[in-house]
């Protein structure tokens, strides 16, 4: 089974510190991440290493929107612009957003 959706892809690069970066992403930026209307899911992907040398990437979040009119809905609407503005208060390390059409495909892990 597949399906399409739209993402947008939030690449944080390294942060100056860590400790600080997790400190307000916790306490600030998931809330705003909340109440952006119209998101389906929000995937964290914390990057634990990479295939040759060094991650540039810190944390790459992963927002799903049904259609490209709700990406762009929410995206637009003040809590859309409160949390992009956000960004520059505690992406240290670089911010990137990417914007991308995804097709899911259900994989039938049960073996039938």
């Amino acid at each position: 089974m597949r399906h399409r959706v739209e993402n947008v892809l939030i690449l944080f690069g390294n942060p100056v510190s860590p400790y600080a970066f997790n400190q307000h992403f916790q306490t600030t930026f998931r809330g705003l991440l909340h109440a952006v209307p119209h998101i389906e899911k929000i995937i964290l992907n914390q990057i634990a290493g990479a295939a040759h040398g060094d991650s540039p990437y810190y944390l790459i979040v992963e927002l799903q929107f049904p259609s490209d009119d709700a990406l762009q809905e929410g995206l637009n609407s003040e809590a859309g612009q409160t949390m992009a503005a956000n960004l520059s208060e505690f992406a240290t390390g670089g911010v990137e957003v990417l914007f991308a059409e995804a097709e899911i495909e259900q994989i039938n892990s049960s073996g039938s």
